[in-house]
């Protein structure tokens, strides 16, 4: 396995030497692609599931039995599971014990059924007794909690319990919590997290507990590092005046981190205060420490940020790096959400609504593509605290503000945002208007002339006017799975991007790769043209005879693999032609952006 690398990017390359400045610097940590022949640590895990009257509503208790079936089904027959099932009382369903017999595991989860009141604390310690009873310091040992409600018997103090799950983390057993609709309680289940080294989620609908059970299996399955911490060193009259992040300082003064996770970045925001130079320096050291189960030692890197040292006048003349700018209005946004939640339980109502407000206004101020999701969640805020649903604001602001500021995944927030709150039906050329802002691209399903023939394409053509087929005829034709570009004339919007999509044949010709390289194409052309938005049809869905279901799957994964690596389009909306097509496309949406 290799190790991860540091990538550090100040907001300006270079610092004064006629007076302090405060630059904000980006700390980029950046794991190692995954590896083809990497072996996956053993697992050792404790499901503990609430199983209180309240799980009887909306079928969570389904829910809940299918996503923990789905988690044991992904073990191997080395890996350790245990379920703990807990009302007012607590029961070992599955005392801990190798994953081979998975057909009676499975048939035992799936006679759980509601009842009781919510012994949280106790639900929580006895998965971590059954874990505790097989640790191995090779295997990653794990309690994942999973409630919908209130803790009301036994110990019930958050403190009391975080300071108990910090105890067991510190024994090599960690926790992940998962709270489901709007009635648990949002602190405690983040506190746990926090203190328990693991992953906070909420999820306001019990369909996604299958996907986040299978996206939390998948981070142990590729994690590589355990008790992560990021020692920050100022050097030379250097000082860190603020971390953005919000992170938890150990014993020895370091900041505590996620684990580290194969092809999953963390991103951290320090802002330095750094003297007039005379000369250039070392300004600060950057100290990543980690623990690798298959090393006896501790793991670490150390990189430093040295800039070239410019008159004040000169430094004016650097431009901003975008990348970083972005990052820190992120963090500052995700602060004033923690700020308007901290205002709304103390009954200000009227000042929460301004913080959201002044902070949507610095988000498109910016005027980065990133930045316009992150102002329809601040929209989305404003608009339930406006209409005072509380339970469900406090939950979503928390969250989000959480896994922002705690450099854990929140791409489920900014997919759901950048995917313009999933797709919708209707006729591509009319369902652009009265959108909140402009689509700047149109995406046309063609064929190999980029004529104006089929259903989509003469739509297209008859709402753009005739001189786009007269531009078509410039661009002489298009290969399958490529994309070409030309002006969108009389449409709303002012581009149109043309794909020559396969004809499905049977699935055994490669039509589903062909197909992804179309969106592939048409994503890379619009970064080339620095387009920020997009509009794509079902692409291969209609007359090209894509089953629906794969036409969906095939469209939602691969934009929304594009979106992760990259930030230079904010918004890809899917305009679907009929209500069949709509929910396959749906279905697939929430597959990976609920939230």
């Amino acid at each position: 396995m290799k190790t991860p690398k540091i990538e550090i990017l100040p907001l300006r390359a270079a610092v004064s030497a006629d007076a302090p400045t405060t630059p904000d610097v980006l700390v980029k940590i950046i794991p190692p692609e995954l590896e083809e022949d990497i072996k996956r640590p053993t697992l050792n895990l404790g499901l503990v599931i609430d199983r209180s009257g309240s799980m009887e509503g909306r079928n969570k208790m389904q829910y809940a039995r299918q996503a923990a079936c789905y988690a044991v089904e992904q073990l191997l027959p080395t890996d350790r599971v245990s379920v703990t099932i807990y009302d007012n009382r607590v029961d070992t369903l599955i005392a801990s014990t190798l994953a081979v017999d998975k057909a009676n595991i499975i048939r035992r989860i799936n006679q759980i059924s509601p009842r009781g009141m919510t012994a949280l604390h106790a639900g929580w310690a006895e998965g971590c007794v059954q874990v505790s009873q097989h640790l191995n310091a090779e295997h990653l040992n794990r309690v994942i909690l999973l409630s919908d409600g209130l803790a009301n018997v036994g110990k019930t103090n958050p403190d009391d319990i975080a300071t108990d799950v910090h105890r067991m983390t510190q024994g090599g057993v960690s926790t992940t919590t998962i709270g489901v609709g709007d009635d648990y309680n949002e602190d405690l289940m983040e506190a746990m997290a926090v203190s328990g080294d693991g992953n906070y989620y909420y999820i306001q609908s019990p369909e996604q507990l299958p996907n986040i059970f299978g996206r939390e299996l998948q981070g142990l399955m590729t994690t590589f590092g355990t008790t992560v911490t990021l020692g920050i060193e100022p050097q030379g009259g250097v000082t860190v005046v603020d971390m953005l992040n919000d992170l938890k300082v150990n014993s020895n003064g370091r900041y505590r981190l996620p684990n580290l996770l194969v092809a999953n970045p963390i991103e951290i925001v320090v802002r330095l205060k750094v003297p007039a130079m005379a000369e250039q320096a070392d300004l600060c050291y950057f100290r990543l420490a980690w623990n690798d189960p298959k090393q006896q030692e501790r793991q670490n890197i150390r990189v430093g940020l040295r800039l070239p040292v410019l008159s004040g006048a000169q430094l004016e003349e650097l431009p901003f790096n975008t990348e970083v700018q972005q990052q820190v209005a992120l963090l500052m946004a995700a602060r004033a959400k923690k700020e308007a939640v901290q205002l709304v339980d103390r009954g200000h109502y009227d000042q929460a609504s301004e913080v959201l407000a002044q902070s949507k206004t610095q988000m498109l101020d910016f005027d980065l593509p990133m930045l316009d999701s992150e102002a329809e969640a601040l929209t989305d805020l404003a608009d339930e605290l406006k209409a005072r649903q509380f339970a469900s604001y406090r939950k979503r602001s928390s969250y989000q503000s959480h896994t922002r500021t705690h450099s854990k995944s929140h791409r489920d927030v900014d997919l759901f945002y950048r995917f313009c709150r999933g797709p919708i039906k209707g006729d591509i050329t009319q369902k652009l208007t009265g959108l909140r802002k402009p689509i700047q691209a149109i995406v046309n399903s063609a064929d190999h002339n980029l004529s104006n023939y089929g259903s989509l394409s003469s739509a297209i053509h008859l709402a753009a006017g005739p001189q786009l087929l007269e531009a078509c005829r410039q661009l002489k034709g298009c290969a399958e799975g490529e994309a070409k570009i030309t002006e969108g004339y009389n449409l709303p919007s002012p581009w149109v991007i043309h794909t020559v999509c396969p004809r499905w044949q049977d699935g055994n010709h490669g039509e589903e790769r062909r197909l992804a390289h179309c969106y592939r194409s048409c994503l890379e052309l619009a970064e080339k043209h620095n387009i920020r938005s997009i509009a794509f049809p079902a692409i291969g869905a209609g007359a090209m005879g894509f089953p629906s279901k794969l036409a969906a799957k095939v469209a939602i994964q691969e934009t929304a693999r594009f979106l992760a690596h990259n930030r230079s389009i904010g918004e890809i909306l899917f305009v679907c032609f009929d209500d069949k097509v709509r929910h396959d496309f749906e279905a697939e949406f929430w597959k990976i952006a609920k939230w």
